[in-house]
């Protein structure tokens, strides 16, 4: 390689290895030999299989690609084996030259701070979707939020049904004032969700529908559920003491 090709390849912020058919580095720029720990005079030339012995098959894509010649992408790749510990996003290119291959490229780059930050986010998410607040004894709401179809619906439905019990939930109020839209996946899974604590013995009363939901709700295929239905949470509140001091 170039000394001019060496010190463009220096300047990328992302990580940058080839190897021959042999298995041999060719190439390594400055980045990829920090994030891989390695002194970049040391390995060149040396053969990927020899330089790193206890690297899993699944993080060798650069050698995958040399044997299948096929090219790998993978947006978030564990990277945890030795002393390392990252998150690395890869693509692998194939070397040819005159159409022969000669080897193949491994481009990655660390992506464990952005990775861990999506983790954080999704985990927030999966809380404000299944947000169950204390209203009395025995009495808890449930606000329905848009972001309920971003997050795993058994994930809701397992920590719905554990928050309702371990509150000793006798009546859920499950409010639908932040929906703006929905549609029959949407409604399948409320139906779910209110089966599945209604089994715990928990009754469940849904409040808050807009009319502009209402008139979806009246075009889907399951156009009831097995609960009673109010337009606000005052009234709801009214029945269930109501019905509590009978």
């Amino acid at each position: 390689m170039g000394h001019y090709s060496e010190q463009v390849l220096d300047q990328l912020s992302f990580g940058v290895m080839a190897i021959d058919l042999d298995y041999q580095i060719i190439a390594l720029n400055n980045m990829g030999a920090e994030l891989l720990k390695v002194n970049k005079d040391d390995v060149m030339g040396g053969n990927v299989y020899d330089l790193f012995p206890s690297a899993p098959n699944e993080v060798r894509h650069v050698e995958r690609t040399i044997e299948t010649h096929e090219e790998y992408h993978v947006d978030v790749m564990p990277y945890h084996w030795g002393d390392y510990n990252l998150y690395l996003s890869i693509q692998t290119r194939i070397l040819k030259e005159n159409d022969e291959v000669y080897g193949a490229m491994v481009e990655f780059t660390d992506v464990t701070a952005l990775y861990e930050k999506q983790l954080k986010l999704i985990n927030r998410l999966e809380d404000m979707a299944v947000n169950v607040i204390p209203l009395n004894e025995g009495i808890a709401l449930l606000p329905l939020q848009p972001i309920i179809d971003e997050v795993d619906f058994h994930y809701v439905l397992d920590k719905s049904i554990d928050r309702v019990s371990k509150m000793n939930v006798n009546d859920l109020l499950i409010d639908f004032s932040a929906i703006s839209t929905v549609n029959q996946e949407f409604l399948e899974k409320v139906n779910k969700l209110i089966k599945a604590v209604s089994l715990i013995g928990t009754r469940v009363t849904i409040t808050g529908i807009r009319p502009v939901v209402a008139k979806e709700w009246g075009f889907s295929r399951d156009q009831s559920f097995p609960t009673e239905i109010y337009p606000n949470l005052k009234i709801a509140l009214d029945r269930i003491y109501e019905k509590d001091r009978v």
